[in-house]
């Protein structure tokens, strides 16, 4: 039979074949390539992160062979932009000041390569020498701030990196599963007469209308704490979301992924040359749910506090209203 076929058909067809066959085994290990790519990723991302650094103690001495002075005085800069290099998501940063130049570098590169970022400041320290607030501002990074007759200072110092945005239905019920109550004014947007809750508000007791004790405790004056569902759904309540973001946060890309739930910086350090390189000063790095989360809500209540804020700088973005999504 294939006797009668020429010889330069069966050449050709035995050809066809091997080419065929090469192209389904590559496409067969770039397949499994990929599965162990995100399989690595994954079982990185389920590895937590609990690391403490005081700024001048050093963790290299400063004669390590090729060790310049340069990248001495600023390894825990460079701990820092390494560790916002590797954002997916979001960043949301609450900081007294920040002046360091790199610092403000990876920002802006975290924002223009898709990441989310939003920044909390203090007023007082805006316009200070060698702040970066203004230029990421100018960048169209949103910047919010404390009022500037406030007696009092945003003191915070804390980056969250990859951290989950609530929803104002799972930030109430978080709170209260926290604190046992929930009484933040930020989300007292609408009233409601003769003591009715308005539709869409939950009350601080778990959902729906009533009221609640303000502080639990015997004796309290009861009142009604309104916080507002926009309807909106997040990470925590929507399935579908969460897949998607996970997603997201476990891509393959040049740098390792974070823990899954994200990343919290915090510590005594602002974001000085100073302060990371000869103050007496702390960072904590973890990535343990139980400490990132209370720094998540305390930034969604700043960020929704300041919006209502007189601007300081850069451009209005969407009313003052961005950021209340993931």
């Amino acid at each position: 039979m294939f006797e009668s076929v020429p010889r330069w058909a069966r050449v050709s067809a035995v050809i066809v074949g091997v080419v065929i066959g090469q192209e389904v085994l590559y496409e067969v290990y770039l397949g499994w390539r990929s599965y162990c790519e995100q399989r690595r990723a994954r079982q990185r991302a389920t590895t937590h992160i609990n690391e403490v650094y005081f700024t001048n103690e050093r963790n290299t001495p400063a004669n390590a062979p090729g060790l310049t002075m340069a990248s001495f005085t600023t390894e825990h800069v460079s701990r820092i932009v390494a560790l916002l290099d590797r954002a997916r998501v979001s960043i949301n940063l609450g900081m007294y000041i920040i002046t360091v130049s790199s610092i403000g570098d990876a920002l802006l590169q975290a924002a223009n390569r898709g990441v989310r970022v939003r920044v909390v400041g203090c007023s007082s320290m805006a316009y200070s020498t060698g702040s970066q607030m203004t230029r990421l501002a100018n960048a169209g990074i949103p910047v919010r701030f404390d009022r500037k007759e406030s007696a009092y200072l945003m003191h915070h110092k804390f980056c969250l990196i990859d951290t989950d945005w609530f929803c104002p239905r799972c930030y109430h019920e978080e709170k209260v599963r926290r604190k046992g109550f929930c009484c933040d004014a930020v989300f007292d947007k609408r009233g409601a007469s003769g003591g009715q809750m308005a539709a869409g508000q939950i009350s601080a007791g778990g959902g729906g209308a009533g009221g609640e004790r303000a502080n639990g405790s015997a004796g309290s004056l009861s009142r009604k704490v309104q916080c507002v569902d926009d309807g909106s759904r997040c990470v925590r309540c929507d399935p579908q979301q969460k897949k998607e973001v996970e997603k997201r946060k476990l891509e393959v890309k040049a740098t390792e992924p974070l823990p899954i739930g994200g990343l919290l910086i915090t510590g005594s350090t602002n974001w000085t040359m100073q302060a990371m390189s000869g103050n007496w000063d702390n960072m904590v790095m973890t990535s343990l749910p139980e400490l990132a989360t209370p720094f998540q809500l305390e930034f969604q209540r700043l960020w929704r506090d300041f919006a209502n804020h007189p601007l300081l700088m850069g451009p209005v973005v969407n009313g003052g209203a961005d950021g209340d999504r993931q």
